[in-house]
């Protein structure tokens, strides 16, 4: 018996392993946003009609798209309206993209904009990770609307920001210390409370370990995980692919947490075999048609700053705000 666990247990990793590596893009996107979103539209109801698609469903109709080449964030926008669980008011609200909820919470709740127009794309890429993770969470009397998703994954990020960085100004800390109080007052009310906050926390760290794995073979050493955000050039399609899995096998946030240490020793393990080229060739074939020499750069002058280059203080966090990982 204990054979058939740890051939079954090999198989999911090798699974997830050739899911992740598979689920990269070949072909180019179509730069008129407008002519995908009628593919989109077009292909869900050819293939589902009126019927609502389980998650595993809409995970596999989702791969296809992926595969010939459409970007994963644009799916999600243009059918969430569709695919949403909730009330007639919700729908609505779930039918805006989520470039715009996020520009309503930062509104709503007066939040400092300047940490999440520094990740840019980045941070929008984790959203449908984080509401994925959570649906699939299946939480009593939480609706994971694409506000309440926006809000739990900047609140996770700042807090995360405040835990691994360390601040020229007392007063941009206070300020951000402040709005993360803010932000999880406003998810208690939601249903969400601090401890749910913190396993989400611990997936995108998890998810942060698999970016680490691909991304050090890339020549980039990734401290933490606010330090994957300077590097836009794979962190999109790798959340693409990450995305994929967690839709295909229907995870949550825990079995992201419980799963995702294994697919990093998988991929650093493939890697390993067969080397890099396959890997980047994937990857350029979702970017652009950039040379691996091109994307090697661009991954050495990321968009943000580079966070080593704060002066470090040993000074602990105050107040009754989250820590621990």
């Amino acid at each position: 018996m204990n054979r058939v666990t740890r051939f079954n247990d090999y198989s999911f990793t090798e699974s997830m392993v050739d899911d992740f590596i598979n689920s990269f893009g070949l072909n180019e996107s179509n730069d008129d946003d407008s002519e995908v979103i009628d593919e989109i539209f077009r292909r869900y109801k050819e293939r589902f009609g009126d019927k609502k698609p389980t998650n595993a469903e809409f995970a596999d109709f989702y791969h296809e798209l992926r595969s010939d080449g459409i970007d994963g964030i644009l799916i999600f926008d243009t059918l969430d309206g569709v695919i949403s669980n909730s009330d007639e008011d919700d729908q609505l609200q779930n039918s805006t993209p989520y470039k715009r909820i996020e520009k309503k919470v930062l509104s709503d709740l007066k939040l400092d904009t300047k940490l999440v127009f520094t990740f840019g794309a980045g941070i929008g890429a984790l959203y449908p990770v984080v509401q994925n993770m959570m649906s699939n969470l299946s939480l009593s009397g939480v609706v994971m609307t694409q506000e309440t998703t926006v809000l739990l994954t900047i609140a996770c990020i700042t807090i995360v920001y405040l835990e691994e960085k360390k601040f020229k100004t007392s007063e941009e800390e206070e300020k951000l210390t402040k709005d993360s109080k803010s932000m999880l007052e406003e998810l208690r009310m939601r249903g969400i409370g601090d401890g749910i906050v913190k396993r989400v926390m611990k997936s995108i760290e998890s998810i942060k370990n698999v970016f680490a794995v691909v991304a050090k073979h890339l020549g980039v050493v990734i401290g933490g995980v606010i330090d994957m955000f300077g590097y836009t050039a794979i962190l999109i399609p790798i959340m693409n692919a990450i995305l994929w899995i967690i839709g295909k096998y229907e995870m949550s946030v825990d079995a992201v947490i419980q799963n995702f240490f294994s697919l990093g020793v998988g991929i650093a393990s493939r890697i390993a075999k067969h080397g890099l080229v396959e890997l980047i060739n994937k990857l350029r074939g979702v970017i652009s048609n950039k040379t691996k020499e091109e994307i090697i750069d661009e991954l050495e002058t990321p968009v943000i700053q580079r966070f080593s280059d704060i002066r470090d203080k040993e000074e602990d966090q105050e107040g009754d705000l989250i820590k621990e990982q």
